[in-house]
Parts: C-alpha cells; sequence; structure tokens
C-alpha cells in the first residue's frame, strides 16, 4: 500500500514538472515578445506623438536617449551583453547568466526607444537564453524538492537531453513559441522584389558580393578604430552616451533613414531608390555602418545585423543607379549576404537568415554573395600567413608578436 501510494506521488510529481516547465516556457516566450512590442509602443509614442511637438524634434530626443544612456551605464553596469558575447557564453558553459538581465532590458528600452541605429537582436538573444537558464535552475531545485533526482549523467548528449527532459520541453516550448511570434513580425520577410529571379543573376552577384565584403572589412575596421578613439573617455558615462545621442540626431535631421533598426526600411529604399539617387542612398550606406559602430562604443545598446543588412541593401541599389543593367536583387542580396558573412563568420547561418528574411527563389544570389566574402577571408588570411610586407595584416601580426614577447 506504501509503495503504491509513493508510486502515485512519483506520477503526480512528473506530471507536475512537466506541467511547470511547459508553462514556464510559454511565459518565457510570452515575456519576450511583449518585450517587443513594448519597445514598438515606446517608438510611436516618443516619434509620432511626443516628437512632432518639438522643434528640431529628431535632435532633442535623439539628445535625451543619450543622456538616459549615459545613466543606465553609470548606475545600472554596461548590461546587456552583446549578442556575440552572450552565444559565447552558452556555447561555453550551456547557460548565461541572468542576474543584471533587468539592469540590460532597461538599457537597451532606452536605447532602442529613442531612436537607436541598432536592432533588438541583443535583447532577444537575452531574453531568450537568460530566462531560459533561470528556468534550468528552478527546475532543477523543485526537482529536488519532489524527489524526482536525476540519474548520473550521461556522455551521450542525447541521453543527457533525455535526463534533463523537464528542462528540454521547456526549451522546446520557449523555441517553438517565439519563432512564432517572430514569425509574425518578419512574415513575408524583410523585402518583397519585383523581379523574377534569373540565371544571370548570379554572375551579377560576384562584383557585388566582393563590394559587399570589402565594405564588411570596412564596419569591422571602424569598429576597431573607433574603441581606439573612445578609450580614453571610456569611464565618462554621460559624455559618451550623450555625444552618441547628439551625433544621431544630427544625421537624422538631414537623413531620417538613420533612425531605428532598418528591417522596415529596407522595402521603402528599394522602391524609392531611383528617386532618392546615388548620393543619398550611397550615405545611408557609409553612415549606417559608421553610426552602429558609433552608438555601441557610446554605450547604445542592440544588435548591429538588422542596420547593417539596411546599409549593404542602400549600397547595393546605389551601385543600380549607376549601372540601370544591374539587377536590384544582385544588388540588393550579394552586397548584403557577403556583408553579414563578414561581420558574423558563420557562411551557414548567413544562408538559413537570408533564406528565411528573403524570398527563397533568390537564395543562389545570397549563397554566390556568401561564397564571394568567404574567399575573400581565405585570400585574407592567405596574406597573414605569408606576412606580406606593407598589409594591414603584417601590421597586425607584428603588433601581436611584439604583445607575446613583452
Amino acid at each position: 500500500m506504501v509503495m503504491k501510494k509513493m508510486k502515485v506521488k512519483k506520477i503526480f510529481s512528473t506530471i507536475l514538472l512537466g506541467f511547470l516547465a511547459a508553462l514556464l516556457g510559454g511565459l518565457a516566450a510570452a515575456f519576450l515578445a511583449g518585450f517587443l512590442h513594448i519597445i514598438e509602443w515606446g517608438q510611436h509614442l516618443i516619434w509620432d506623438v511626443i516628437a512632432s511637438s518639438f522643434s528640431l524634434g529628431a535632435l532633442t530626443i535623439c539628445t535625451i536617449g543619450g543622456l538616459l544612456v549615459g545613466l543606465c551605464q553609470r548606475y545600472l553596469g554596461d548590461h546587456p551583453k552583446s549578442m556575440m558575447e552572450a552565444v559565447a557564453e552558452v556555447q561555453k558553459t550551456g547557460r548565461l547568466d541572468y542576474t543584471h538581465l533587468p539592469n540590460g532590458l532597461v538599457s537597451v528600452s532606452c536605447s532602442l526607444i529613442f531612436g537607436a541605429s541598432l536592432g533588438p537582436e541583443a535583447a532577444i538573444v537575452n531574453i531568450f537564453f537568460g530566462l531560459y537558464t533561470w528556468i534550468n535552475d528552478f527546475l532543477a531545485r523543485l526537482r529536488t524538492r519532489l524527489h524526482l533526482d536525476r540519474q548520473a549523467l550521461s556522455t551521450s548528449r542525447l541521453r543527457r537531453w533525455l535526463q534533463n527532459w523537464p528542462t528540454s520541453l521547456a526549451l522546446v516550448v520557449i523555441t517553438v513559441v517565439s519563432v512564432l511570434f517572430l514569425s509574425k513580425i518578419y512574415s513575408g520577410g524583410l523585402l518583397r522584389l519585383h523581379d523574377p529571379f534569373q540565371w544571370v543573376d548570379l554572375l551579377w552577384s560576384i562584383p557585388l558580393g566582393i563590394l559587399g565584403a570589402f565594405e564588411g572589412v570596412l564596419f569591422l575596421a571602424m569598429q576597431k578604430w573607433m574603441r581606439r578613439w573612445f578609450k580614453p573617455i571610456q569611464r565618462r558615462h554621460l559624455l559618451r552616451g550623450i555625444l552618441g545621442g547628439f551625433t544621431l540626431g544630427v544625421m537624422a535631421l538631414t537623413l531620417p533613414a538613420m533612425l531605428f533598426s532598418g528591417q522596415h526600411q529596407i522595402q521603402e529604399i528599394y522602391e524609392q531608390a531611383a528617386r532618392l539617387g546615388f548620393w543619398v542612398l550611397f550615405l545611408i550606406a557609409f553612415g549606417r555602418i559608421f553610426l552602429v559602430n558609433l552608438l555601441l562604443v557610446c554605450g547604445w545598446k542592440g544588435g548591429p545585423f538588422l542596420p547593417i543588412m539596411l546599409s549593404s541593401a542602400a549600397l547595393g541599389l546605389s551601385v543600380t543607379i549607376l549601372f540601370p543593367a544591374v539587377p536590384a536583387s544582385a544588388a540588393i542580396l550579394a552586397t548584403m549576404a557577403a556583408l553579414v558573412t563578414i561581420v558574423l563568420p558563420k557562411p551557414f547561418i548567413v544562408l538559413i537568415l537570408m533564406a528565411i528574411l528573403f524570398p527563397i527563389q533568390y537564395i543562389g544570389i545570397s549563397a554566390v554573395g556568401v561564397e564571394m566574402a568567404m574567399l575573400g577571408r581565405w585570400a585574407w588570411k592567405s596574406l597573414a600567413a605569408k606576412n606580406v610586407t606593407g598589409t594591414i595584416l603584417s601590421a597586425d601580426q607584428q603588433t601581436s608578436h611584439k604583445a607575446a614577447h613583452q
């Protein structure tokens, strides 16, 4: 009789644990969705309602945003982690520290709501993995209290997942619900192209992929330069925040396309490329990569990938103004795929992103762009290996050798 009661209790505890795992996973995904809705609502309030009552509204709003960013940096700390830092920590430890997640969400909210030329990717990754880690810790404690102790973990990854099934269930629920929500945001992708795919587009994608790779190299070089330039004022949080906001506001007065992540503006510049002309598109392209690096080094929080996608689209479209024979699809997608491959050196992931965010029939163009970037990387590394005198790489190598000997 006692054994039967214990068995019933164990079954009930297991059902309860599974229910809570699924519930917490769903709540975590709902929190992520709610956060992104709050960002959209805040942007609407600030820019559509309040900014219209100011003269020089963009400059005023962005400068106030810079002040808030500086205050967040000073009193809440340098949170959240960038998307790349967060993913690296998860890959290394299997978890993401969630202690400062609330601080980070306040900081990233101030940045995005006040018009940062940054995307929500960093916030999405930190919320997703931070809440998943918290759920994992909570379920582990609950499992111990319910006397549902785990067996010794297997060396097999599949068996470990099965042994840790409550957390695995929560992860599946978070992932599925989050993907369903994000698919609504990006339904139809970021761009609807009018021209059908043609095989000749692949040939055009070769030079445009090379162009995108060069822009990616410039983006990374600019990132390195700005970190060096701003090092003397690294601890002056208010000055850095306001400087970033003021610069963003000044540029937004002349080019409103400098504001926000850019996900909704790719379609706009595609439709209006002829009216905008070469120089406006060119300025959008390089103004964006400048602002992304400037805002990040000034303490503004967000992700770089959506803004640099807009930048590469503008650069590609500027080529079509000079050379009307170049198809817009190749100009945008090959340049974009190459740029993102240089910044995020994961070609397979880049191809998946391009397939999700853009019409699948153009995936060949993206593949050529990725290949051009990878060939460029290979050539770059070959020059470094040979230590060719006079190249940037040889200078970097000499610097690293000197540091090692010191």
